[in-house]
């Protein structure tokens, strides 16, 4: 008699990303993956999307109000600027990718924060992107998804031939 076999799927979106997860179960070894279902497509969310969503989705056990007060209250107080507009962040789920099969365990989640025109801008400094990456995964597609440069790799740039700033023109 052969062991038995299970498959479970479901597709779905976060931030407004196509997301894929399947478990697996063979016998009785079993394996997780979450990947996007197509990994040239990003989507993104603003709050007010989300919250609208939320609505939708609970109807009147959300509550927006508190919600919004509560956002808007990141506004008020002697510290904050008027020209700080929450409304206009915008959330996109860069990667998201979870394979667990025996002791391998992999993942990598990266999220990105546009702030064009929801933090003011100071003159001197303008914030336009925030990003979160965590990985633990060597895979040449999912490491090409999350667009990182390394730190390493940023300070080898400084020593690029092109131009050597200790020597004459």
């Amino acid at each position: 008699m052969s062991d038995m076999n299970l498959q479970l799927g479901v597709q779905f979106q976060l931030l407004k990303t196509k997301l894929v997860a399947v478990y697996e179960k063979a016998g009785n070894d079993s394996s997780f993956l979450l990947i996007p279902t197509n990994l040239e497509e990003v989507g993104s969310a603003t709050l007010e999307e989300m919250i609208q969503d939320l609505t939708a989705a609970f109807g009147s056990e959300v509550n927006t109000d508190k919600i919004k007060s509560d956002l808007n209250g990141l506004n008020s107080g002697e510290r904050a600027n008027a020209n700080f507009d929450l409304n206009k962040l915008k959330f996109s789920l860069k990667t998201a990718y979870i394979y667990v099969k025996g002791s391998v365990k992999e993942y990598a989640f990266a999220i990105e924060v546009d702030c064009e025109g929801a933090v003011p801008d100071l003159g001197f400094v303008t914030i336009e992107k925030l990003a979160f990456k965590i990985w633990n995964t060597k895979r040449n597609v999912v490491l090409k998804q999350l667009n990182l440069d390394t730190i390493e790799n940023l300070v080898k740039k400084l020593d690029a031939p092109e131009k050597k700033v200790t020597e004459a023109g």
